[in-house]
């Protein structure tokens, strides 16, 4: 299987009477991206477009999925398989990319029983484009085209998901393919065919959130409900066959635009070849319902790891305490099958990084951890100019609500609220180490 990637950089989005892409800029005819929306308007009302570029004095609230614009321009399928089209097996074939720039959704999507339930209802997300949260994203270094939904009354958590989530498929595709019979600024060939056998064979376990409506993932187009650990081909997820459905901790989240651009991925392709076999993405579900079910879980992706003849596993997950028993029960099974494994994620231990338990769970076998950082420190986020997304912030569900307004400066006692600042999948700068 092998496939290239066409990268076009954008290093500019303006607003114009005509929409094109010439020479690094994206021009934009609102209405006319728009009108690309009305076939998955059943329950959204409007929708809106608005840009954020780095460097502005800019939050983004009430922040959703973020989705990579792209297009398969040859081979089987079509970018995010299974939603518009059959679910066929990509990951072949030439797809075009642009290069810094996102399309991000923003809604704030309803507290009612229709959705996941208990701690699981969509929390406010934010993303600062400049100050001392911004390192936490990718997103404050790219340009956003940010999409605003205002919701119809009366519909279902299921309908909102599912609508919010098209809209923006669709909007990110269709500016994609603006890009067809462009020459690219880069081009880059993924494959995995050819293996060295004096170099060590690698697999990514890559666990995704899976708890029901805003605390989803799905894979060509279906939530992974009851998935056992199911083997990928690497270019798989670089073609958008992992879709995030996932709102419920933006700390935790893992939007689409990151399962695309895998850093993990990305890295064990960078060293394929040199230091290391790169064999597939062991894809499962980070939130099974019981220690039995995780057992079980976790002992089907080491018998994969084991087919693949790996000697090294890489343990990576989406979500918080049960997630990480999910990933610590699966590096234990794979250490005494005799493969060895490492592990990236966030961790507690409160201001001074050292207080009480530093991890959610642990085991013995577990000794190659690389931490993400800590979510238990304080963070105070200076006044803005500019908010997309809603005038206030939405906070505190558990104890009635609180509404502040979301330009003023806030001071926040952990990272939750903040857009992929639990970094598992290794994509920011942060980092914490012993010394």
């Amino acid at each position: 299987m092998k496939m290239i990637r066409q990268y076009f950089d954008v290093r500019d989005v303006i607003w114009s009477s005509e929409t094109k892409y010439s020479e690094g800029v994206l021009a934009i005819n609102k209405a006319e991206v728009l009108q690309k929306a009305e076939p998955f308007m059943d329950s959204v009302a409007r929708v809106d477009l608005e840009v954020v570029k780095p460097g502005e004095r800019a939050r983004i609230v009430h922040v959703l999925d973020t989705i990579q614009p792209m297009c398969k321009v040859s081979g089987a399928g079509q970018e995010y398989s299974g939603f518009f089209s059959q679910p066929l097996t990509v990951g072949e074939g030439v797809t075009n990319l642009f290069r810094g720039l996102t399309v991000m959704e923003s809604a704030p999507l309803p507290w009612d029983e229709s959705a996941s339930s208990g701690l699981l209802y969509p929390r406010d997300a934010i993303v600062d484009m400049t100050g001392p949260i911004a390192g936490f994203t990718p997103f404050s270094e790219t340009i956003n085209l940010v999409l605003t939904y205002v919701l119809r009354e009366g519909k279902s958590a299921a309908e909102y998901d599912r609508d919010i989530r098209l809209i923006g498929l669709t909007i990110a595709r269709e500016l994609a393919k603006l890009t067809e019979g462009q020459e690219p600024h880069a081009a880059e060939e993924f494959s995995i065919d050819e293996v060295n056998p004096d170099l060590p064979n690698v697999v990514l376990a890559w666990y995704c959130q899976n708890q029901g409506v805003y605390a989803n993932t799905l894979l060509y187009g279906l939530p992974i409900d009851n998935l056992v650990p199911t083997l990928l081909h690497p270019n798989e997820l670089l073609d958008g066959g992992v879709v995030s459905g996932n709102y419920a901790w933006p700390a935790f989240k893992v939007p689409t635009y990151l399962h695309v651009n895998h850093p993990i991925v990305l890295e064990l392709y960078s060293q394929h070849g040199k230091t290391l076999n790169f064999r597939g993405v062991i894809l499962g579900r980070s939130h099974n319902p019981t220690t039995w079910h995780k057992e079980r879980a976790a002992n089907f992706a080491c018998k994969l790891a084991r087919y693949l003849d790996a000697h090294g596993l890489i343990m990576a997950w989406e979500g918080g305490g049960n997630a990480a028993v999910d990933g610590m029960l699966t590096i234990q099974a794979a250490e005494r099958l005799g493969i060895k494994t490492a592990t990236i994620t966030f961790e507690f231990g409160g201001e001074e990084g050292t207080e009480g338990v530093l991890l959610v769970d642990h085991v013995p076998e577990a000794d190659a951890v690389i931490s993400g950082g800590s979510i238990e420190k304080t963070y105070t986020l200076p006044a803005v100019e500019r908010v997309v997304g809603g005038e206030v912030l939405r906070l505190n569900k558990e104890a009635g609500g609180y509404f502040p307004p979301a330009a003023e400066s806030i001071t926040f006692k952990n990272t939750t609220h903040f857009y992929c600042s639990g970094n598992q999948a290794g994509h920011s700068k942060l980092f914490a180490e012993a010394y």
